[in-house]
């Protein structure tokens, strides 16, 4: 027999108050994020704030390796989307970002991912108006709304906040094994022994030797199994009685 079942939609969202701006991050399925981004103006990045944060010169407790940044995230955010670019990168978080100012609130589009070895995120306004498909792929200077010194400031505080979590996770995150990979700069990071870890090879073939070593002495067979209970607990959970 056919039935419609209506279920309660469960997302994460993490409250952030900084300079008298409440910042709220909703997580966004892969369809939610599509249709938004259809309508939504790409924000031009700053790569001077990324070398400021990602220096090699800083201390190591003072930089995310990908690791304890793919954890955290999944930890704060659930699961990682499969939609990323799997050459460059190995995870990708979509969520929608609302600014609370004194006048207005802000809806922007924000997704948090990795780009060869170092933890990206990009921001699209998104437009009342509906855009066709050359301005939606416009990259654009900040709007007044929401300066480059307000979304630096955004940016800054939000990777502090994750860099601080890394520094105490242990008391509240109890990783399993995991190998993740990033073909386009033969990186290979994960969770073994409960350490983490990150290397980075200079020759394809030490790359594709170092793969299969990992695999070999990492039973990821837990984590994946939970990853997929997970999955069927969230389909078929969650219905409202008529």
């Amino acid at each position: 027999m056919r039935q419609v079942v209506r279920q309660i939609k469960e997302r994460s969202k993490i409250e952030i108050e900084l300079n008298n701006i409440k910042y709220q991050l909703w997580r966004l399925d892969d369809y939610e994020y599509a249709k938004l981004r259809k309508n939504s103006i790409p924000i031009k990045e700053d790569y001077i704030l990324y070398k400021q944060l990602y220096s090699p010169y800083r201390r190591d407790k003072d930089k995310l390796s990908l690791g304890k940044s793919f954890v955290i995230l999944t930890w704060l955010l659930g699961e990682s989307s499969d939609y990323y670019d799997d050459w460059k990168g190995s995870f990708y978080f979509p969520l929608l970002l609302v600014i609370k100012k004194e006048r207005d609130d802000l809806f922007y589009l924000l997704k948090i991912y990795d780009h060869r070895g170092s933890l990206d995120f990009g921001l699209y306004k998104i437009s009342e108006n509906e855009l066709n498909d050359h301005k939606n792929d416009i990259l654009h200077e900040p709007f007044s709304e929401f300066s480059r010194q307000e979304i630096n400031s955004f940016w800054s505080y939000f990777y502090g906040y994750m860099l601080g979590l890394s520094q105490s996770m242990k008391l509240f995150i109890s990783p399993l094994p995991f190998i993740k990979r990033v073909d386009s700069n033969h990186i290979i990071y994960g969770f073994k022994d409960r350490d983490f870890f990150e290397e980075q090879y200079n020759s394809e073939s030490e790359y594709h030797a170092a793969i299969q070593s990992y695999k070999s002495s990492i039973d990821v067979s837990t984590w994946n199994s939970q990853k997929m209970n997970l999955m069927l607990q969230d389909i078929t959970s969650k219905a409202i009685e008529n």
